[in-house]
């Protein structure tokens, strides 16, 4: 095939809700002009909550099948060649979904483009023997692997796909970036969906330890969702057990959506995501902390030290080492010119490797390229 505009693809995904990374960036991709490929758009939402994500029911089991016939349907009336798919995560229900849809759907198409947004996934497959047999067959095959970062493994080569691209995700900033107001506090802020493992209760003990040996105010903020009841309790626990240092403001955890979010990321002045998520890739809130010129405290898990440049727009820790993150964060205080320094340093890789721009045009390439070998 040389002629680009006769390259048709149909995109299968899944979208929010419930609002986590991965869906957004699919999401986004979705609604993209990618011109001149010709997409055709299967949207999966298999969960309505995030409590329902990753467990087995009744209506994801007849919905599956309802997506798989629909992708089939749309497969012969926009005569397709290439799948682009998002598999899901290293858990029994998304593995099942994937098991299903691309057992049933990939022999109908030339080429697969399999793009990972969730990490861990070589992990389980690799834990027990039949599902690395039909991890093999389902995301093997001569596919093509689409991965966010190198240093989150897939399934590649070594479990027969035909090609491994990186391709960083990136994202558009479609609010305005307000004027920060002068302050002679720190604010610290947390974004993300606050389940533990994202390390929400390790940033309130490093920020509890700093201000009991420094007299630096500190206003942390956490803006995200709740996976539960039990988390939620569990961190009220935790605040009203700790000795209260009058240094220390510590905003009440909610969500945030839109200006209200863009709002809050203009006036922070530090970003901490001390995350070890199991399903973390390549966390999109990192992108967004930078694009506001806003240094990055993080772990060294996953996708993200392809993300934070260690030393030059922020640092990272080792997960779950507290005393680690709290010095880090008595170094911004001690040296404050690097929050500017290293903020500004973060907007400028930001603009230079992650822009939704950049993410898209190749996106673009490789789904050509993908059509020229189908």
């Amino acid at each position: 095939m040389t002629n680009h505009s006769r390259t048709k693809v149909l995109m299968a995904g899944v979208v929010p809700p419930p609002v986590h990374g991965a869906s957004l960036a699919t999401q986004a991709l979705f609604a993209a002009d990618l011109s001149p490929i010709e997409k055709t758009i299967l949207e999966i939402r298999s969960s309505k909550n995030l409590e329902e994500v990753g467990r087995a029911s009744l209506s994801k089991i007849f919905g599956l099948f309802t997506i798989i016939f629909k992708a089939l349907r749309l497969k012969w009336s926009s005569r397709a060649k290439v799948l682009y798919y998002t598999p899901g995560s290293g858990a029994i229900v998304p593995f099942v979904r994937d098991i299903l849809f691309l057992g049933c759907c990939r022999p109908f198409f030339k080429k697969t483009c399999l793009h990972y947004h969730s990490g861990g996934l070589v992990d389980y497959l690799n834990a027990n023997p039949v599902r690395k047999f039909l991890g093999r067959h389902i995301y093997g095959r001569k596919a093509w692997a689409i991965t966010l970062s190198k240093h989150v493994a897939v399934p590649s080569m070594d479990f027969g796909a035909e090609r491994e691209i990186e391709i960083p995700n990136g994202i558009a900033i479609t609010g305005k970036c307000a004027v920060k107001q002068p302050s002679d506090t720190l604010r610290i802020l947390f974004l993300g969906n606050l389940f533990e493992s994202k390390g929400v209760f390790d940033l309130l003990l490093a920020c509890q330890k700093v201000t009991q040996r420094s007299a630096k105010k500190i206003r942390l903020q956490f803006v995200g969702k709740w996976p539960d009841p039990q988390t939620e309790q569990k961190f009220s626990e935790l605040v009203q057990a700790s000795p209260q240092a009058t240094n220390l403001e510590i905003s009440a955890p909610r969500p945030l959506y839109g200006d209200d979010k863009w709002h809050a990321l203009s006036q922070a002045d530090l970003f901490v995501f001390p995350s070890y998520y199991a399903l973390e890739n390549f966390p999109l809130v990192l992108l967004e902390a930078m694009a506001f010129g806003l240094p990055v405290i993080a772990t060294n898990w996953r996708g993200i030290p392809s993300i934070v440049e260690e030393g030059v727009t922020g640092f990272l820790h080792e997960v779950g080492n507290v005393d680690q993150l709290a010095h880090l964060i008595e170094l911004f205080i001690k040296n404050p010119h690097l929050l500017q320094e290293m903020g500004e340093k973060g907007k400028s890789r930001y603009l230079g490797h992650f822009t939704f721009e950049k993410h898209r045009d190749l996106m673009i390439q490789t789904l050509q390229e993908a059509g020229e070998k189908a």
